[in-house]
Parts: structure tokens; C-alpha cells; sequence
């Protein structure tokens, strides 16, 4: 292979790992802004905190916010709504305020018993809400987390001494929420670039062979 057939492969092969590179710099713009990584979860009244589970049925209730982190002013917004929606207008408003891990918790309240969606908005967000479906269901004694029974629990968030079960002795419930999730973009977007690259380069090879051939 002269030096001259070299250059122009050279120059593709740059070409393309220059256009990736340009298109993964901007890919952490869209994809780390500030709060994507958080979430929110539907705890009973009395949940030792932190705990990462999540209650589709309460009575008394609260919210608890995690990994909502560099968010301009330290805190978000909670809005509650008729699940499924009536209006567009929220039924309950609130702040969190967060540490500086992202974390924080509403205080306990309560609401009728029926099914509320609870979305969560904040300063600079670009994806989609936070957001987690529940039901409050107080007349079948949905609201107790085994400590006291229906409605047991002190209210206070604190931390357990001690290992915690899921939901604080409780039963943890799941479920699928309208969460933005990010995906491995930048991952995607180099192995697209290496895959074009050696494209280009098989190709090359086999059109010199062909006119070696002839």
C-alpha cells in the first residue's frame, strides 16, 4: 500500500471520529442536566427515612425525594392531581428542600381516599416530570407500616438506627411511573462512529484488491 492511497483513509477515518466527537461534547448537555438522576417516592406516615421504596396505597402520607442534585435554589416542586385527571389545575402544592445529596422530604398530610398522581417539577429541568401514581385508601386501613398498626408511626423522617425493612417493616409496592429515564446515548454514539470507521476501511481494502486483481 503506497502513501499515497493511505492519505485519503487517513482522512475519512479523521473525518469520522471528529463528527462523533463534536456529537458526543453536546450528548451531556441533554443527558446529566441538573435533577435527571432524581426520584420520587410515595412513603406512609411513620417510614424510617431514607428508604427507597415506594407505597401505591397510604393513608397519611408524605413524599421523599432523592438524588435531585445541582438543582439551582436546592429545592423542587411537588404538585398533586386527580389520577385519572379531571383538570389540569393540582389539588395540593408543595416544596422540598434538598441536602447537598439531593435528598429531601415533604412533611406527612393526608388526602380523601382515591387515586392522585404527584408530579414533581424543578429550576432548569429538561426531561420529562418525576411522577408516582398512589392510592389513599384510609377506610380499609391502608396506612400502616408496622409500627402501630393503620396509621401507626411518630411521623418523624429520621434515619433507623439499625438495618430497615423495606418501607420501615412494611410492604414495599412498585409501581411503573411516567419517569424519564436516561438511556447510554454516549455509548451508542461511539460505537456507531467505530462501527462507520471499520465500515470504511473493509471497503477500501476490497476495492484495492479488486483492482489489483484486474
Amino acid at each position: 500500500m503506497t502513501a499515497l492511497s493511505v492519505r485519503p483513509l487517513l482522512s475519512t477515518l479523521v473525518a469520522g471520529l471528529a463528527l462523533g466527537a463534536v456529537t458526543l461534547a453536546g450528548a451531556p448537555a441533554a443527558y446529566a442536566a441538573p435533577g435527571d438522576d432524581g426520584d420520587i417516592k410515595v412513603h406512609r406516615k411513620g417510614t424510617q427515612e431514607p428508604d427507597q421504596s415506594n407505597h401505591t396505597r397510604v393513608c397519611e402520607f408524605h413524599f421523599a425525594a432523592f438524588n435531585f442534585r445541582d438543582i439551582p435554589g436546592s429545592q423542587i416542586q411537588w404538585d398533586i392531581y386527580n389520577q385519572p385527571p379531571t383538570n389540569s389545575e393540582s389539588l395540593r402544592t408543595g416544596t422540598i428542600a434538598l441536602n447537598s445529596a439531593g435528598t429531601g422530604y415533604s412533611p406527612d398530610m393526608s388526602m380523601p381516599d382515591g387515586q392522585y398522581k404527584v408530579e414533581v417539577t424543578w429550576t432548569g429541568q429538561l426531561g420529562a416530570k418525576k411522577s408516582k401514581v398512589f392510592r389513599v385508601d384510609c377506610e380499609n386501613g391502608n396506612g400502616g407500616n408496622g409500627n402501630g398498626g393503620p396509621g401507626g408511626g411518630n411521623g418523624h423522617h429520621k434515619p433507623p438506627h439499625g438495618p430497615v425493612g423495606a418501607g420501615g417493616g412494611g410492604v414495599a409496592e412498585n409501581i411503573a411511573a411516567e419517569e424519564s429515564s436516561a438511556f447510554g446515548i454516549g455509548s451508542a454514539l461511539a460505537a456507531g462512529v467505530a462501527g462507520t470507521a471499520g465500515l470504511i476501511l473493509v471497503r477500501r481494502s476490497r476495492r484495492r484488491r479488486a483492482d489489483g486483481a484486474a
